[in-house]
């Protein structure tokens, strides 16, 4: 089993040594924080079973100087353990914690009182009763509370055992996304190794060889080394602390707050947010500056408040990988005070027209669950979403296949494509459809299906078309462009090097009518031929296959000038994915589906 707890409480009382008894670790890292017996960064140390259980546990500061380092600690969790001195009891800094533990919806919480050697059982009574009073009011709940004292070791066995048998029983977390994510809370360098990277990671594995995407930056990395509670592994497991070096990775690229995760995760790096409030903080003016804190990293923010408080929009001081649905906190400047919680709802700008129907969706959406949450968003913001069998349809939404619809975005959508086709000088493929009218290319699919059954629309071997419509044949001009366009072949035709009277508009049609193929800076070739590359590249190829571009130089006999766009054109046409300087391949060579 995996698992990872994190501490909370008051300074000094007791949190690190209390990790030491059940570890046989003292999680403390830098020199000052063992000189001045406080803990200032985040620690942590490994409690192992004999039933080969991994629990991770990191300590973190109980200061309230060092708040943000604490919350840095929180958004990997499966477990809270909670500690309370005997001697002095409930503290202020023990309520600040449990509001934030509170405002992240942790609810897997174990409390330790420790120091129960210094009190006697009246005393003992007395702080257990404080506690419940305050989980009570704070959380709505009451946690299982153990009796310890580190230094002479009573009930320390007991809480481990309780800790071991409590994590046995929780259930899978969601995960923020599909696929492995890790926010990154150290980083440093180790010679003969390179740039190393420690975090909690959620979701999947990660293993050796894997490549992940580096949020902010988008740059792609790949995974060298991969260590967990100070042992080598090939793979990583989830709900467990993890270090990983990269090859060609530098220190200075990569700091604490940055997010690893798969090149397509759905996490994105804003400087713009909206965010649904939590009920029961009181934030300080409408218009305020606060700062915001989100996985392992926290900056400035403007924030504006929204629907009668409900919602907060913030401008960032510089972006954040967050992913959609995760919460964030909200603290007052300085970083020492909490001042509101939510979870973020819209990432990254946001048009002007779109904000009321957004705004009036989410007032009237506080208690949705995420997945119920996000599909009204996107209805609110796009017109459409993907059905959901595990969800009952949204009112007033128009059922296509696999879609659902606004009847707005459908009637626009509609007129959109129809104007379209009737200024199309050859019948359109769905994938050109969908490219002019800005629309899913499956959502068209459905759209043109449906309006052939209502005879508007028609399809025949060129694409679509309205009914009726019909394309006669090449004029002169065009002839004549098309045999300089293969005469060119897989060198070809410059739009700049011929440039003359009416060319755009009858380059223009024969695209339309499939007979070239646009490579990008208004370079042109002719279908057969481009069939013909692709061939050469692909029919040796098989899916996750990476090709470099002195590979495609090699199979194709083209320079590096002509290769390029050709590769961008690969690219947009779903052939390859951009993976650094080399392409993944994607699909497999079949000469019917080429173009």
């Amino acid at each position: 089993m995996y698992a990872v707890i994190g501490t909370a409480g008051h300074v000094d009382h007791g949190k690190s040594a209390l990790i030491q008894a059940l570890t046989g670790v003292h999680p403390s890292h830098l020199p000052q924080e063992l000189m001045r017996g406080m803990t200032i960064d985040l620690g942590f140390a490994c409690l192992r079973s004999s039933d080969d259980d991994e629990i991770g546990i990191i300590d973190v500061p109980g200061h309230e100087r060092f708040l943000r380092n604490m919350l840095n600690a929180l958004w990997g969790l499966d477990m809270v353990l909670f500690v309370v001195a005997a001697d002095e009891g409930w503290s202020p800094l023990s309520q600040e914690h449990l509001r934030v533990i509170g405002a992240l919806g942790l609810r897997q919480i174990v409390v330790a009182v420790t120091k129960c050697d210094l009190v006697d059982d009246t005393r003992m009574g007395q702080v257990e009763e404080e506690i419940l009073e305050h989980f009570l009011a704070e959380c709505d709940m009451l946690p299982d509370i153990w009796r310890v004292s580190a230094k002479t070791g009573e009930g320390v066995d007991a809480l481990r055992q309780g800790l071991l048998a409590r994590v046995r029983s929780l259930s899978v977390p969601r995960p923020l996304t599909e696929g492995p994510h890790l926010y990154i809370d150290r980083v440093f360098s180790v010679n003969g190794v390179g740039t190393t990277v420690t975090g909690t990671l959620r979701g999947d594995t990660i293993d050796v060889g894997d490549v992940l995407r580096l949020f902010p930056g988008n740059q792609l990395v790949k995974v060298k080394l991969i260590q967990s509670y100070h042992l080598a592994r090939e793979r990583a497991q989830p709900c467990s602390r993890v270090a990983m070096s990269f090859r060609q990775l530098k220190k200075e690229a990569v700091a604490r707050g940055d997010c690893l995760a798969k090149p397509d995760a759905d996490i994105t790096a804003s400087r713009e947010w909206l965010v649904q409030l939590r009920p029961g903080f009181c934030m300080p003016k409408k218009q305020c500056q606060l700062e915001v804190a989100v996985g392992t990293s926290h900056t400035q923010a403007r924030c504006y408040l929204l629907g009668e408080g409900h919602l907060a929009r913030l401008q960032l001081l510089k972006s954040l990988p967050v992913f959609w649905g995760q919460n964030v906190l909200l603290m007052m400047p300085g970083g020492h005070r909490m001042a509101g919680a939510g979870r973020v709802v819209w990432r990254g700008p946001l048009k002007r027209e779109q904000r009321p129907r957004l705004i009036e969706t989410l007032l009237a959406a506080q208690e949705v669950d995420l997945p119920q949450l996000r599909c009204r968003v996107q209805l609110a913001v796009d017109g459409y979403v993907r059905a959901s069998d595990e969800m009952i349809t949204p009112p007033e939404c128009h059922v296509l296949a696999g879609w659902w619809l606004t009847e707005h975005y459908r009637q626009h959508g509609l007129s959109n494509l129809n104007h379209i086709l009737q200024q199309a000088t050859s019948a359109l493929t769905v994938e050109e459809l969908a490219t002019r009218g800005n629309m899913p290319v499956e959502l068209v699919g459905e759209l043109v299906g449906e309006q052939c059954k209502e005879r508007e629309w028609q399809t025949t071997a060129e694409g679509v078309s309205l009914v009726g419509a019909s394309f006669g044949r090449l004029n002169h001009e065009q002839q004549t462009l098309l045999d300089e366009i293969n005469t060119a072949g897989k060198l070809c035709f410059s739009a700049v090097q011929h440039e003359r009277p009416h060319l755009t508009q009858q380059l223009k049609a024969l695209t339309e009518k499939k007979y070239i193929v646009p490579m990008g800076d208004k370079l042109f070739i002719a279908r057969e031929c481009y069939q013909t590359l692709l061939e050469d590249i692909f029919r040796a190829s098989h899916p996750g296959e990476l090709l470099s571009i002195a590979d495609v130089r090699q199979r194709t006999g083209l320079a590096r000038k002509q290769v390029i766009p050709l590769l961008n054109r690969m690219e947009r046409d779903g052939w390859v994915r951009r993976e650094g300087d080399l392409r993944r391949v994607k699909k497999y060579w079949r000469a019917e589906s080429a173009v």
